[in-house]
């Protein structure tokens, strides 16, 4: 499966229209999408084409839009809950994991919750 590649970008980037058009066309195959400014798409090389929307590699951690959808991502890739992402980060997200009893809020604490 291609990898997820975080966009940032200012509310009024001009590339967001174009992005959103090529999402609406299936052109472009967005996971998950928050107006404050960034959205993961699934591509095999970062997405250059959008202006103002700069791509990175996203960290590993849970993503939250402001509908609450969330998306949990390690290494490039969706996986299927918190307890992964809390599992790929090692023993201090596993001893925050135990000290607060809930991966999300773990995942808040560590930093890790965007």
């Amino acid at each position: 499966m291609e990898p997820l590649w975080l966009l940032k970008g200012k509310y009024d980037a001009p590339g967001w229209k174009p992005l959103e058009k090529d999402a609406k066309a299936n052109a472009v195959d967005w996971r998950i999408f928050d107006r404050d400014g960034w959205v993961l798409i699934r591509a095999a090389e970062p997405p250059t084409q959008y202006e103002g929307l700069i791509p990175g590699e996203p960290p590993d951690g849970i993503y939250v839009d402001q509908q609450g959808n969330s998306v949990c991502l390690v290494a490039h890739q969706e996986v299927a809950g918190p307890a992964e992402v809390i599992e790929a980060l090692g023993d201090e997200a596993k001893a925050m994991l135990e000290k607060v009893g809930d991966p999300v809020l773990a995942l808040e604490r560590l930093g890790r919750a965007y």
